[in-house]
């Protein structure tokens, strides 16, 4: 299978649980980041979106 076609996120399906490490990894952000969330999306947005990146870094 070529790269671009192998899954992620426990092959077919998000996991279960996440690791305290993954969780700080990847679902943690820089002031930086907390800045450009709070800038570009209101208050009903900023969670999905917040999820929407640690998911696309996860994979």
């Amino acid at each position: 299978m070529q790269g671009w076609q192998t899954s992620y996120l426990g092959l077919r399906d998000i996991p279960g649980e996440l690791s305290e490490f993954e969780l700080q990894a990847f679902f943690s952000f820089s002031r930086a980041e907390h800045e450009l969330l709070a800038r570009r999306r209101n208050d009903s947005l900023k969670l999905g979106l917040a999820l929407h990146i640690g998911f696309a870094r996860m994979s």
